[in-house]
C-alpha cells in the first residue's frame, strides 16, 4: 500500500525547502516543523538518502514514494 503524505508535509516540501537539498537537509527541516506529523517524519527517515542531493521536490518525492 502506498504511503499517503499529509497535505502539510507536501506543502512543506514544495514551499519551505530550498532546492537543491540533501536528504539530511530535508529531514532536518521537517524535524523543525511542527506541522509535519511524526508518522511522516519516521517514513521520510526510512526512505530518503541523507547523503543524496535532490534537485527538486519531484526527485525527492520519487524516493519518498518508493
Amino acid at each position: 500500500m502506498k504511503y499517503m503524505w499529509s497535505r502539510e508535509t507536501q506543502t512543506h516540501l514544495k514551499e519551505h525547502i530550498k532546492w537543491p537539498a540533501t536528504g539530511k537537509a530535508i529531514l532536518d527541516a521537517c524535524n523543525s516543523m511542527s506541522d509535519v506529523s511524526e508518522a511522516d517524519r519516521r517514513t521520510a527517515r526510512q526512505k530518503l538518502n541523507q547523503t543524496k542531493t535532490y534537485k527538486s521536490v519531484d526527485e525527492a518525492m520519487t524516493d519518498l514514494n518508493r
